[in-house]
C-alpha cells in the first residue's frame, strides 16, 4: 500500500516539474518583446542556419517528450499490474476480490489521464514549437488510450471474467437454469 502512493507522489511530482519547466521557459521567451527597428539585419545564409537549429531543436524536443510520454505509459501499466498482482495474491473472499477490483479500476485509466496530460503539455508546447507540440499532442493521446484498452482488454476483464465463472460456495447462491420464471 506504501508503496503505490510512494509510486503515485512520485509521477505526480515528475508531472508538476513538467509543467513548471515549460511555464519557466515560456516566461523567458516572450516573443515580440524587441521593437521593430531593435532588430538588426541577418544575412540569409544566417537565417537559413537558424531555420535548421530550429528543426532540430523540434525533433530533438518531439523525441524527449514522446520519450516522456511513453515512460509515463510504461509507469501506468506497472502501477496496474502491480495492483491487479495485490489483489490476485491476496487472502480474500471471491466477493471481496471483486470490491478491490472496483477499487482499483483507476489504476486502468491512469494512461487515460497521462494522455491527457500529455495533450495539456502539448499545448503549451505549441506556442514556441508548433510542429513538436502537435506531434506530442497525437502520440501521447493515442498512447494513453491504445495502454488502457490493452490493460483492461488484457488484464483486468480476464480476470473479473475468471472470478465470474469460478461456482460459489454458499448454498443459498441463486443460480439460473437458463428458462425465465
Amino acid at each position: 500500500m506504501r508503496t503505490g502512493s510512494l509510486f503515485l507522489t512520485s509521477i505526480g511530482l515528475i508531472a508538476l516539474l513538467t509543467v513548471a519547466a515549460i511555464v519557466f521557459i515560456l516566461q523567458t521567451q516572450k516573443p515580440g518583446d524587441a521593437a521593430p527597428s531593435d532588430v538588426p539585419m541577418v544575412a540569409a545564409t544566417d537565417f537559413q542556419k537558424t531555420i535548421e537549429a530550429e528543426k532540430q531543436l523540434n525533433y530533438l524536443l518531439a523525441g524527449v517528450m514522446v520519450g516522456f510520454s511513453v515512460l509515463l505509459q510504461i509507469s501506468a501499466w506497472a502501477a496496474a499490474a502491480g495492483k491487479l498482482r495485490e489483489v490476485k495474491r491476496g487472502s480474500f473472499t471471491d466477493e471481496e476480490r471483486s470490491q478491490h477490483l472496483d477499487a482499483i479500476e483507476v489504476y486502468f485509466d491512469l494512461p487515460l489521464y497521462f494522455g491527457l496530460l500529455g495533450t495539456v503539455v502539448s499545448f503549451i508546447l505549441v506556442t514556441l514549437y508548433p510542429e513538436a507540440g502537435l506531434m506530442f499532442a497525437y502520440i501521447s493521446t493515442a498512447l494513453g488510450i491504445v495502454v488502457s484498452v490493452v490493460l483492461r482488454l488484457g488484464y483486468l476483464t480476464p480476470y473479473r471474467q475468471q472470478l465470474i465463472s469460478i461456482p460459489s460456495n454458499d448454498a443459498e447462491a441463486p443460480t439460473w437454469s437458463g428458462t425465465r420464471p
